[in-house]
């Protein structure tokens, strides 16, 4: 029928699209939803050739911005201030307000207060010249929610169980810094800009408002569910005026710098060769007018605005295009900067972390942590002290990171570790900060030596690299050793797709160096490249790109569902059934395959065989893999369970349009026309550009014999998804059965051209001949 269920981003987010269409309703029209490689290096868990101290608690923090980047990104050191010595604090308690923005994906050396002298980022500049700058900050992920529930929660990633975008969710234990502002009497609001930080991760709880109003379930292709920084500042700003007088915290989120770049004008214009600091431009430019609202220069107000990212951009440093894959310094070192009237400017080259940020804004506002007792990071109004039994602050220049996604999306071996400076520095060693990586093939870098990280020091510095490794928290552990898996953790896992309950492959317990995303760069370069092609439906160009995938890994399940996508939005239904249904066989079909899988099933008639493939779903947290059941089962007929289901979804997350378009889908299967109408509408209400929506509301009113008012909901669901046929002929047919031909013939003839397309000949072949019929007639 056409369906299309938002789900996680192909690469740098996640998954990617799926696809589906069921046809056929009773007095209704169509519901148009319808080997391991030879090389060094030894087969490893977690560290290779080294124990893990299980015992050592681990303080963390980060590293300088580096003096280099990719062409185009070196800073100038006239531009940049000396840091100074720590300054003096204002006392707690100084900020009546709190600002929290986060700009996704800036690089640490993308604005000019960092030296770049390309950029321009005149409203972050100005926060940079009037307040702290801390020069060496890192983030502890590199995606964008497990980063943010860093900075919100101030606890680790294994600590808090959140480790990728997709399929984790924040444990109901773990408090968040929202809700000491909220119990403290503040006023609280988020408001951000992406799907990944949907509030049905968790993320929402403190908030009073959580805006996050997206337009779900209409995003093409591997697109992400986004708004622009404009939608943001006026939500922001409207909540800000609203809550004048009380005590206030908000967080805003830009997206702006995200791939794909495409900054709007004049930036454009201006960085037509380097659209990356076109869209860091951008997101300035929306945070000077949100700034205009909440500090305006020269008014005495009292607020503490805090400006970070959540994580950078490669830009081809490495052999990676964009973030998640590697965790050098391009993605994992991200900019920090303070700014309160209360502050004199200074430049700050301590070692700090995104889990400072939290205890940092809390002590501004006076706000006693102690409510917070899990916190791992420090306050940053003071320099760091050795803490109670170390020898000296030396203890607290450890920070740990991680780059799970790979191994999540693709299976490759997990990235883990640690950036130090030696514990007993020799002459040779004094002032080294070293970054540690855990892979099957490690990796050692001096970082200010080697800013660039071309250097691995692994071999030659076998010593460092033991002190380094036994650094690594024992409980960052991953995969999970038998035994060690939370609660949190297996939900996350069977959400996508793995653990034997949900009829996935289980993730390796060991890796080998053909393993390591190192080796696998190129093969990361095909999946990039065929995100690129089928977004722009080069689709015999993806599919090839897919088939390489397939060949150069066959044990990876992506390559199997990014072939299947092409070959479905080819019209090869049977041929994609054949490839998901190998992968299922093979053990490597991911909850986005299973889903992918069920709706063509359903599809193709066999609405029984996909409800038994989803039934291993059925006690699921995930509002995706719920939306599927339910519509598989209304496909199947069982409309009461489906409704139960698909209420289910709504409750973990009540903005889900989609979960609503597939109740209007169950209530067409049940001929109840009118609450057919009333979800579709209540879908359109969450999201206009929803065109199965629009074809559902075009079929219940048909239905309810309003047809004019039908005709018109099917031209609209045709406008905003021109690619159905399904409902172009749905529009085409009963235009010319009730003698609107001034819509029937354009439509007609556009449906017989487009299902006369090699790959939908014959899947339309019946329809054909009805066209040709209606076209006669007119």
């Amino acid at each position: 029928m056409g369906r299309r269920v938002l789900l996680p981003r192909l690469g740098a987010d996640g998954g990617g699209p799926e696809r589906s269409g069921c046809r056929g309703l009773p007095q209704a029209a169509r519901t148009g939803a319808g080997r391991r490689e030879s090389g060094r290096g030894e087969a490893v868990r977690g560290v290779p050739g080294i124990a893990l101290n299980a015992g050592r608690a681990v303080l963390l923090a980060a590293l300088a911005i580096s003096a280099c980047g990719p062409s185009g990104y070196e800073p100038e050191p006239a531009a940049v201030e000396e840091a100074a010595a720590w300054p003096q604090a204002p006392d707690p308690g100084f900020a009546r307000d709190v600002v929290l923005i986060t700009i996704d994906t800036l690089r640490a050396d993308a604005t000019g207060f960092a030296g770049n002298a390309v950029a321009q980022t005149p409203h972050l500049d100005r926060l940079a010249a009037e307040g702290w700058v801390f020069e060496r900050t890192y983030a502890h992920n590199v995606m964008t929610l497990p980063s943010h529930v860093n900075l919100l929660t101030s606890q680790l990633p294994y600590q808090h169980g959140v480790r990728d975008n997709a399929g984790f969710v924040l444990p109901e234990r773990v408090p968040t810094g929202a809700e000491a502002f909220l119990a403290a009497g503040f006023r609280t609001a988020a408001v951000v800009a992406a799907f990944p930080l949907d509030a049905r991760y968790g993320l929402d709880r403190g908030f009073e408002l959580y805006d996050d109003s997206y337009p779900e379930g209409s995003a093409p292709g591997f697109a992400i569910a986004e708004r622009g920084g404009t939608e943001v500042v006026a939500a922001a700003s409207a909540w800000w005026t609203r809550n004048e007088g009380e005590r206030r915290f908000l967080w805003a989120h830009f997206y702006e710098p995200h791939a794909p770049y495409e900054p709007p004008e004049p930036f454009a214009s201006r960085f037509a060769g380097d659209p990356y600091l076109g869209e860091v431009a951008a997101a300035d430019d929306h945070v000077g007018r949100l700034l205009a609202r909440v500090a305006p220069a020269g008014a005495a107000m009292g607020v503490l605005v805090v400006v970070t990212s959540d994580h950078g951009e490669s830009l081809g440093e490495h052999g990676e295009s964009t973030h998640g894959l590697f965790a050098y310094d391009a993605t994992l070192k991200v900019p920090l900067v303070l700014w309160a009237e209360e502050l004199a400017p200074a430049r700050l080259d301590q070692p700090v972390r995104h889990i400072d940020v939290l205890p940092t804004m809390l002590e501004a506002a006076g706000i006693d942590g102690s409510a917070l007792p899990d916190m791992a990071g420090r306050s940053l109004w003071r320099a760091p002290a050795a803490p109670a039994g170390a020898p000296d602050a030396r203890d607290l220049d450890a920070t740990y990171f991680e780059a799970l996604q790979a191994n999540l999306q693709r299976g490759w071996a997990p990235l883990r570790g640690v950036i130090a400076s030696p514990r007993e520095p020799t002459d040779a060693d004094g002032g080294r900060l070293l970054k540690y990586v855990a892979l099957p093939e490690a990796e050692l870098y001096d970082l200010e030596a080697d800013p660039a990280e071309a250097r691995n020091l692994h071999r030659a510095e076998s010593d460092l690299v033991a002190q380094l490794a036994a650094l690594l928290p024992a409980e960052s552990e991953w995969p999970p050793a038998a035994g060690g898996v939370t609660e949190e953790e297996r939900r996350a896992l069977e959400s996508l797709g793995y653990l034997s309950s949900s009829g996935g492959a289980a993730l390796p317990e060991t890796y080998g160096p053909e393993d390591d995303p190192k080796r696998l760069v190129e093969l990361d370069r095909v999946i990039q490249e065929y995100s690129e092609a089928f977004q722009a439906g080069y689709l015999e160009e993806a599919e090839r790109l897919a088939r390489r995938a397939v060949e150069q890994r066959p044990q990876m399940g992506l390559g199997y569902t990014i072939l299947a996508q092409a070959l479905l939005e080819q019209g090869e239904v049977e041929e994609a059934l054949r490839v998901m249904i190998d992968a299922e066989r093979r053990r490597l079909a991911s909850a986005s395959l299973h889903r992918q899988l069920a709706l063509t099933l359903s599809e193709v008639g066999r609405a029984g065989d996909a409800v038994r493939l989803m039934e291993r779903y059925a006690d699921s947290n995930d509002p995706e893999a719920l939306n599927v059941f339910g519509l598989v089962l209304a496909e199947a007929g069982m409309t009461d369970r489906a409704r139960g289901v698909l209420r289910r979804s709504i409750g973990m997350d009540e903005r889900n349009p989609v979960a609503r378009q597939n109740l209007a889908l169950t209530a067409l299967h049940g001929r109840d026309w009118p609450v057919a109408e009333i979800e579709a509408r209540e879908a359109l209400a969450l999201n206009p550009e929803l065109a199965l929506a629009w074809n559902y509301l075009g079929m219940s009113l048909f239905n309810q014999g309003r047809v004019d008012e039908a005709l018109e909901a099917w031209q609209r669901s045709v406008e905003v998804g021109p690619g159905d046929l399904d409902v172009l002929f749905n529009l085409a047919a009963t235009a010319a059965r009730t003698g609107r031909r001034e819509i029937a013939r354009p439509a007609l003839e556009r449906f017989l051209r487009e299902a006369s397309a090699p790959g939908r000949r014959g899947r339309y072949a019946a329809d054909i001949e009805t066209v040709r019929a209606l076209l006669r007639g007119l």
